[in-house]
């Protein structure tokens, strides 16, 4: 039997967030591109962002064919977020990076696991067009329910909410209550046993 989901944030009826949503409106466009595998994942954070952001773009697939909408995006003023060798620090200050900081539109968001991330990197070329921006330090992991096999691993959410704290100065407070809330639901229904692995 299907479970009854929320009309308006898609989650099951049981663990509806709708109470916890706030939106901020952000002008720096988040353009997430998602492994089909997450979409029918529970706990993937993207819909969260879909939720609590203005703009915000969800684009499924694995390669270039998916993503043609990335064809239109200015280069100039787009970045990619991923750790390669030549990204910029979003968390570092100079000169070169405050500029581009300032000039960005859009910001594209690999979401899915690190295997499945590289992959789509991987094939869609059209990716090397864009600067890569990371961080050098990373705000501390709040996503306790799904484990990730590197030390260096945020959620989706709290990647682009540190993002848009460094690019536009936002308090993103409303996205991690809305993760808080999301971790809370995804708990108070498991078996002490299980919670005690991630808690």
């Amino acid at each position: 039997m299907a479970r009854e989901l929320c009309s308006h944030c898609g989650f099951s009826v049981k663990t509806c967030l709708c109470d916890s949503i706030s939106i901020i409106n952000n002008k720096l466009k988040i353009i997430i591109l998602r492994h089909p595998s997450e979409e029918k994942v529970t706990k993937n954070t993207a819909n969260l962002l879909n939720l609590g952001l203005e703009n915000c773009q969800i684009f499924a697939g694995e390669s270039e064919q998916d993503f043609l909408q990335l064809a239109t995006l200015p280069k100039a003023t787009t970045a990619v977020l991923y750790p390669a060798d030549d990204a910029l620090c979003l968390d570092e200050h100079t000169a070169t990076t405050d500029a581009f900081k300032q000039s960005l539109t859009h910001l594209i968001v690999i979401d899915g696991t690190w295997k499945k991330a590289y992959k789509i990197l991987q094939l869609t070329p059209s990716l090397q067009g864009f600067q890569a921006v990371s961080f050098k330090q990373l705000p501390q992991n709040k996503y306790v329910i799904r484990k990730a096999p590197r030390a260096d691993s945020l959620s989706t959410l709290e990647a682009v909410a540190h993002s848009l704290k460094l690019i536009e100065g936002l308090d993103v407070t409303p996205l991690y209550r809305l993760l808080a809330a999301l971790v809370d639901k995804q708990t108070q229904h498991m078996p002490d046993d299980v919670k005690a692995r991630y808690l």
